[in-house]
């Protein structure tokens, strides 16, 4: 007997239908993006319906072959499954050590709700338009491989659920060829994650310090030179300011999480190291709201970030993601999920960060 939420959700390619069009879309957010060895881009975001959580959203992909000029329409499009009752969200895209393109998203179980339940419940779960979301806390981590992304014909490998929890960040590559994503689980006390020593066939679950609270950890890390694995993870609001804990063992064990000195209102950040060696840091530089997205350049493993530009001052900006090609940071973020609806591209190098010269963010979708 199939158990439906542990098979996937339709994943349609280039889909006709209306109700992807951009034209109509009341909310979208929360992008990722993908730059292959060839110089195409990938962008994903989440949309459809009022909001999120919503049973109409759905994840989509979209490229750009003059290096984020011009997008397509989708490519790629995983809607939630209504009859089954699973819920699609939460993608992300990611280029591994060997170029082939990764498309990660969450499935997680839903519910029709009874007459008398509205708004947030006491299990936790959220009332939306006559469905529960959360209504068990479980949630999937779904993905589908190109080999080829810069091919003309995109062939997918068949999508499989690689483990328990939500996969909001890119993963890390270690230099010993060991993978690590840091798809977390939301009822665990505990910053949940998963290696792979065979490039992804097989995942091992495994989980580290215990949270500083969050109902979402969105954690991102990045190796230091002298082999330690740095990460740092989404607080809640109460906290204003970033998680972060450090392996010395290559993220076997952790040390005990503690605050960091960087301000966050609780939303989700980036945090890699460039082609130059450098650490990258984006974020909203506030500790109540989501404002004033960042960048931070180090060039001592993090120890001082004496580099910075604020590449969109306004409120409802949050999400960033980014990619690297050609000596130029690629970096995509959101404004107004429900009121602007913009997804941003901004291409910068990093001297540009370094000199002081301004980030011009470019709007590539509003409806």
């Amino acid at each position: 007997m199939k158990i439906p939420v542990l098979e996937p959700c339709e994943i349609l390619f280039r889909p006709r239908d209306a109700r992807y069009a951009e034209s109509i879309r009341e909310y979208q957010g929360c992008p990722t993006i993908a730059a292959t060895r060839g110089g195409r881009l990938f962008a994903g975001w989440y949309s459809g319906g009022t909001q999120e959580p919503h049973m109409d959203n759905y994840n989509q992909v979209v490229m750009s072959d003059d290096l984020g000029k011009t997008w397509s329409d989708p490519v790629l499009v995983i809607p939630s499954d209504k009859e089954r009752l699973i819920h699609s969200l939460d993608i992300e895209l990611w280029i591994d050590p060997d170029g082939r393109l990764w498309v990660f998203w969450v499935q997680e179980r839903t519910r029709r709700a009874e007459a008398n339940e509205s708004g947030r419940l006491a299990d936790g779960g959220l009332v939306v338009d006559g469905y529960v979301f959360c209504c068990d806390r479980i949630h999937g981590e779904w993905a589908m491989v190109c080999d080829d992304p810069d091919a003309d014909e995109l062939v997918f490998s068949e999508p499989r659920r690689l483990d328990d929890g939500f996969l909001r960040c890119k993963p890390l590559a270690l230099k010993d060829g060991r993978w690590l994503a840091f798809n977390y689980d939301q009822a665990h006390d505990r910053y949940g994650y998963s290696i792979s020593g065979d490039k992804g066939a097989t995942w091992q679950r495994r989980y580290g310090a215990k949270k500083i609270p969050t109902p979402f950890d969105e954690a991102m890390a990045v190796e230091l030179m002298n082999g330690d694995i740095h990460m740092m993870a989404r607080t809640g609001r109460a906290v204003g300011a970033l998680a972060e804990t450090t392996s010395h063992d290559g993220g076997l064990t952790w040390e005990e999480a503690r605050v960091s000195r960087f301000p966050d209102p609780s939303s989700r950040f980036f945090y890699s190291r460039t082609p130059s060696g450098r650490l990258l840091l984006v974020k909203n530089d506030d500790a109540d709201r989501r404002r004033s997205m960042t960048v931070f350049l180090s060039e001592d493993e993090g120890a001082t970030w004496p580099y910075r530009s604020v590449v969109d001052p306004r409120d409802g900006t949050s999400y960033p993601d980014a990619d690297f090609y050609g000596g130029k940071i690629y970096l995509i973020h959101d404004c107004g999920r429900c009121s602007e609806k913009e997804i941003l591209l901004s291409v910068f190098t990093e001297e540009d960060i370094i000199a002081g010269r301004p980030v011009a963010p470019r709007i590539i979708s509003k409806p």
